[in-house]
Parts: structure tokens; C-alpha cells; sequence
């Protein structure tokens, strides 16, 4: 018998299970869902009620586009939830015919299975039941490597190991290590991966594999000083999700509310939003590391499928922390509700983690005059 393949995952992966109908934002709310062509013409085909039948029918629908792996899609309705999205929060597909039947991104989600030269496997923080596992937690994630149950086919060696001497998924692991330095504030940590990443990119363009072996074993101590200007960061971030409103409906209505906010009462709601996060939420930093080390495992960061440069890739990062920030203190911590925080962080990762969030935060901020750096790292110090 063959020995399965062993996957590098999240310590938490193994753990994880759907909420089914107890979901409060269902994953197939919003947006549409691509089946592939074997799911289509099996879900065309597939024996049902005459009900059922009715739902798939109205739900399928032809992308202009196709291609074997994206031929089709369900479409959501007028009010964006799935046409098979029973009452009760559960599928109807689901409910009537079992998981099997289910086309592979409903089976899948929230996980991730990459299947290539480097296997792995993670969950992303879009789905609220993730974010509550990892929150539920204080140290720091750890990641295993554990044979999977997923059947999928292989996938084509990336390019960009090439370039990385295939050092790829060390070079992630060196990055979240440096995000999980606990000594230092958050906003710090993340100020000395884009340090990290700049170092990176010069030992990669000189194609010298001893100079990276060094540079993964190097352990530079984290400098904690520093603090942005409070008045630049607001702004950039006010006219960032402005424009991000425009392009997502899952964080528009959170970031209506965090800009009407701040634009009406500046900052003096800022502080008094600080005094409320760390009131409600002592363990915020915990809970936005935990985040941030999460999404970049899934996102295969700083290679991720954007194929962005790595000064792109850190302004990106940049965006994710300044989004989580602005959002929290402008909306979650003014909610009742004691899952507010997830709701916003999970709405915000729909965005962040399944669009090409990434690359249109870097040209938005670059168009801004905020592609050094150094002028980007204003938003860190919300």
C-alpha cells in the first residue's frame, strides 16, 4: 500500500468543522460559486426531488468565460443569498442528497489543499468558524505536517520555486516566526518582516543559495520603537476603504460605518474606540496575530497566485493589518453583539483573501503617494 503524502498544515486543521445552518454570514452568501465542468454536467444530471430539481436549475448558470476548472457558477439571488440555501441556514443539496454531492469549492470551504512540490493545507479566515477556533487560543500557531484525506490531483510545479532555490515554504515559516516575536507590539513585528523583506529581495535577485540559507538562520532582534503620525494613517485608510467600498459588498456597510465614524468625530472616536478594544477585547493583538499568521500560511505569502514584488507584497500586508485596525475601531467595538469582532474580521477577509486584495491595495496606495515603505507603515501605528 502507497504511503499518503504528507501536507504542512496549521497545528488547528485537522480540528476544524463546518457550522452548517449556525452560521450567522453563510460562506455562500454574496458572491458566486464556481463549479467546475464535471460538477456541472453531475449536478445536471443528479437524481432529486422535483424541488431540488426547481433550485439547481434556477442556481447553475454558464460562466462567459469557461474553463474545466470554472465552467460555471451558482449565482446568488437579488438579496445574495444562494438560490440552495435552505430556511435554516443549511444547503439543500446538502440536506436532500449528502456531502458527496456537493461541487469540490462547496466541499472544500474554508479549507485550502495545495497539492505540489510543497503540499499543504489551511483554512481561511473568511469563514467565522475559523476565526473563532483561532481565537479561542493564546499561543502562538503552530504547523504539522500530517498525512490528508484530500483526493485531489496534483498540481504543476510553481515558477517562482525557481527563483526561491525551493526554499519557498522555509522563507514563509521564517516570515511568520518573525510576526509571532511576542516582545514586540504587533504593529513592530510587522514593520521587521517588511525589514525581512527587503533583505530577501536582495539576496534573491544575487541567486546566492548560501546567502539565503544565511539569512534564514539569522535572528535579528525586533526594534519596538516607533509610531506613525495618527492623522496620516486615519487618512489613508479613510481613502483607501472609501475605494474598496466601491469594489466589495462584504465590507461595505462595515466600512460605511467605521468612515462615517471617523470622518464626523476624528479623533477623538479613535480613542475613545482604543479604550473600548482594549476593554472588550484585551487579547486583540493575540487574536490579530493569530489572524495574520493564518492568512499569510493561505495565501502563500509573499508568493502568493498575485505573483506580485515583494515591496508590493509588504504594501499589501501593510493594507491587511490597516483594514483590520480601521474596521475594529470603527464599527466592531461599537456593536453589542459579542461576536461583532469576528463578524468584521471574517467580512474583511472575504475580501482580503479571495479577491486580488493585495495588488489593488499596493496600486491604491502607490496612486496615494504611499508606496515607500516607510510612508505605508503609517497605517501600522492605527
Amino acid at each position: 500500500m502507497a504511503q499518503r503524502q504528507e501536507f504542512l498544515m496549521p497545528a488547528y486543521y485537522p480540528r476544524f468543522s463546518c457550522k452548517m445552518g449556525a452560521c450567522r454570514h453563510a460562506c455562500c452568501e454574496g458572491w458566486p460559486i464556481s463549479v467546475s465542468m464535471e460538477d456541472y454536467f453531475r449536478l445536471l444530471g443528479v437524481e432529486c426531488s422535483p424541488d431540488l430539481r426547481r433550485k439547481i436549475d434556477v442556481a447553475l448558470r454558464l460562466k462567459s468565460q469557461r474553463s474545466p476548472e470554472a465552467y460555471a457558477e451558482i449565482s446568488p439571488r437579488y438579496d445574495g443569498n444562494c438560490p440552495l440555501r435552505l430556511e435554516d441556514g443549511r444547503c439543500a443539496l446538502h440536506a436532500e442528497l449528502g456531502g458527496d454531492v456537493l461541487s469540490r469549492v462547496c466541499k472544500m470551504y474554508p479549507r485550502g489543499v495545495r497539492n505540489d512540490e510543497s503540499p499543504e493545507c489551511s483554512c481561511t479566515n473568511s469563514c467565522e468558524a475559523v476565526l473563532e477556533m483561532l481565537f479561542q487560543q493564546q499561543e502562538p500557531l503552530a504547523f504539522v505536517r500530517l498525512p490528508d484525506e484530500d483526493d485531489s490531483p496534483s498540481q504543476s510545479r510553481r515558477e517562482i520555486q525557481e527563483k526561491t532555490f525551493g526554499r519557498e515554504q522555509d522563507i514563509r515559516l521564517w516570515l511568520i516566526r518573525c510576526l509571532q516575536q511576542r516582545q514586540a507590539p504587533l504593529p513592530a513585528r510587522i514593520a521587521a518582516l517588511g525589514g525581512r523583506l527587503q533583505a530577501l529581495e536582495a539576496v534573491l535577485a544575487s541567486r546566492d543559495e548560501a546567502a539565503l540559507q544565511r539569512l534564514l538562520e539569522a535572528s535579528a532582534p525586533l526594534n519596538s520603537h516607533g509610531q506613525g503620525h495618527l492623522e496620516d494613517g486615519l487618512a489613508i485608510m479613510e481613502e483607501l476603504v472609501a475605494q474598496l467600498d466601491q469594489r466589495s459588498r462584504s465590507i461595505h456597510d462595515y466600512g460605511e460605518r467605521a468612515l462615517s465614524r471617523f470622518v464626523q468625530h476624528g479623533q477623538e472616536a479613535y480613542q475613545e474606540a482604543c479604550r473600548l478594544l482594549q476593554e472588550r477585547y484585551p487579547d486583540w493583538e493575540i487574536w490579530f496575530e493569530h489572524a495574520l499568521v493564518n492568512h499569510l500560511f493561505f495565501s502563500r505569502f509573499p508568493f502568493g497566485e498575485s505573483r506580485l514584488t515583494l515591496p508590493d507584497a509588504y504594501l499589501g500586508l501593510c493594507a491587511v493589518y490597516g483594514l483590520m485596525r480601521f474596521l475594529t475601531l470603527g464599527d466592531a467595538v461599537w456593536q453589542k453583539e459579542d461576536h461583532a469582532l469576528v463578524d468584521t474580521l471574517a467580512a474583511a477577509f472575504r475580501l482580503i483573501d479571495h479577491t486580488a486584495f493585495d495588488r489593488t491595495a499596493a496600486a491604491l496606495m502607490r496612486r496615494m503617494g504611499r508606496g515607500d515603505p516607510a510612508r505605508a507603515e503609517e497605517i501600522l501605528w492605527l
